[in-house]
């Protein structure tokens, strides 16, 4: 019989022990320059209102979790609903859960749940709630039905009040990494109309104009009454904007500085600068689509990865608020394959394979979709002519990037970001055969290796397999992962505590201290 391994169990005594001091699984930002002592001008010392200043990439401040893009509304989305699991740092740790087990073979699990965790409407969160808001996660049309593809709705049993049992069509022993992890929340049966942002989280939905929302704290959370009465998230979409605004009063939190703002802000004592550190960043890349010419050709991808800079690129594009990236996803997060870097430049050898390709001109498509990858896609396009490349950037709108999403799968060279997280992760939910953005044209051979390493039971073969696959990435995928962009925020003197679970700020914990 199939065993959880020595490892799991550990992992789960953490994720045990972590959940009883995190009601939102994260890790705290790091703060530098301005955070000098002292109270704030801005934020309400009694704890009365906490203003966050964030763009959102739908243009919306929707709840519906099927939908939910990426800033205002995500942020909103995580203080609203429970998740099953969080990701805190590079550990996976429990929210409503209490905990996730596999039978022997991994295909199914058994999640049982806090027993007094209560919905803003007074009902108890019960384990047909899960079942429920599991099977609509996974279907049409919910934009996150990738994560949950493996689930076998039919296969979802309550057992009672507490307990469920989850079928999968095919063995994941990554279940809870890789989909849990990953995106999770928790709504009431039935739910269709999401406006009310009914969840169990630990402030409830007071008011949304379309514009702005404002969450009001859960008294009864199960986790511990939050910090500030209120929260205020004000959608700005301009980074420099969010920072004028928190400089000006208008806001105490604003999420996502540029690095040059930053920079700017040091010594300024009204200014905290809050640092991700590489555990929350982007990591930033060139993507090389290897079904498309002249990126088909190993030998061309090698050349691109070999004619750039990185140092270079980090340094003038990160300006100090960020580390180089070797092509690979999860920098310092567990599962980081090991060897795998750093690379170094070799204008004479990617020069040579440019011309036995015959490449002398290439097309980038580029767009600010996170500062800086326009400035980055020119630099590089110097970096390349010193190895006999002319390199044409195509700039794209920001704001429509992402607005033809099969799109992205045709581009054969463009600008791309990935949120860093552990290499487990990444893989199972950015590059599985049913993923959004097949940006690099992986195929059949990369999914069936990667089928194999999630159906492994055991934590220690299963990490030694998604090692081997980034080591197969390292030496040809179609990735040119250069740097790691530090999610960096800003915040008034006095406020501590805020928290971050995959690059998203979390405020159930955070206070001002005078």
């Amino acid at each position: 019989m199939s065993r959880v391994s020595g490892v799991a169990r550990r992992r789960f005594l953490q994720w045990t022990a972590a959940a009883a001091g995190a009601s939102a699984g994260a890790g705290a930002l790091s703060a530098c320059s301005g955070a000098r002592g002292g109270g704030s001008a801005s934020v309400a010392a009694d704890g009365a209102l906490l203003r966050v200043g964030a763009g959102d990439a739908t243009g919306s401040t929707g709840l519906d979790p099927r939908d939910a893009g990426f800033g205002a509304s995500y942020v909103a989305l995580y203080h609203v609903y429970d998740s099953l699991m969080y990701l805190q740092g590079g550990r996976y740790v429990p929210g409503l859960a209490r905990s996730v087990e596999p039978n022997a073979d991994a295909t199914e699990w058994t999640v049982r749940l806090h027993e007094h965790a209560v919905f803003h409407d007074g009902a108890p969160v019960r384990a047909a709630d899960v079942a429920y808001s599991l099977r609509t996660l996974a279907a049409p049309p919910s934009k996150r039905a990738s994560v949950f593809a493996d689930l076998d709705p039919a296969r979802i049993k309550v057992v009672d009040a507490t307990t469920l049992r989850v079928g999968l069509h095919r063995p994941r022993g990554d279940f809870r990494e890789s989909v849990l992890v990953v995106f999770s929340p928790v709504f009431p049966e039935g739910t269709r109309d999401f406006t009310k942002g009914i969840g169990s989280g630990p402030y409830r939905l007071e008011e949304n104009d379309g514009k702005n929302l404002r969450l009001v704290a859960n008294r009864g959370y199960w986790g511990g009454r939050p910090s500030f009465e209120r929260i205020e998230l004000v959608r700005i979409a301009d980074p420099a904007a969010r920072l004028n605004a928190l400089k000006s009063g208008q806001i105490d939190y604003a999420m996502g500085i540029s690095a040059t703002g930053a920079r700017a802000e040091r010594a300024d004592p009204g200014v905290r600068i809050l640092r991700g550190g590489a555990a929350n960043s982007n990591a930033l890349s060139f993507a090389m689509n290897a079904r498309l010419a002249p990126f088909d050709d190993p030998d061309v991808r090698r050349a691109v990865r070999l004619a750039a800079d990185r140092d270079a690129l980090v340094g003038r594009v990160l300006e100090g608020l960020g580390t180089r990236g070797d092509d690979l996803v999860g920098k310092e997060l567990p599962g980081y394959a090991a060897g795998a870097g750093p690379r170094r430049r070799e204008v004479a050898e990617a020069r040579r394979l440019f011309a036995r390709a015959g490449v002398r001109e290439l097309t980038l498509r580029a767009a600010d979709t996170v500062p800086g990858l326009v400035t980055a896609a020119r630099l590089f396009g110097q970096q390349l002519r010193d190895a006999g490349v002319a390199l044409n950037v195509e700039q794209v709108p920001a704001d429509t990037y992402y607005a033809d999403l099969p799109g992205l799968a045709r581009a054969p060279f463009q600008t791309f970001y990935y949120t860093n997280r552990p290499a487990a992760v990444h893989l199972s939910a950015t590059t599985s055969k049913g993923a959004f953005f097949n940006v690099t044209g992986l195929a059949e051979d990369h999914w069936k290796r990667l089928a194999a390493a999630q159906a492994t039971v055991d934590d220690d073969r299963r990490a030694a397999r998604f090692a081997a696959i980034q080591q197969g990435l390292y030496a040809s995928g179609g990735d040119l992962l250069w740097g790691f962009q530090e999610q960096v925020d800003a915040a008034v003197p006095g406020l501590s505590g805020v928290a971050v679970s995959q690059s998203v700020p979390l405020f159930a914990r955070a206070a001002v201290r005078g």
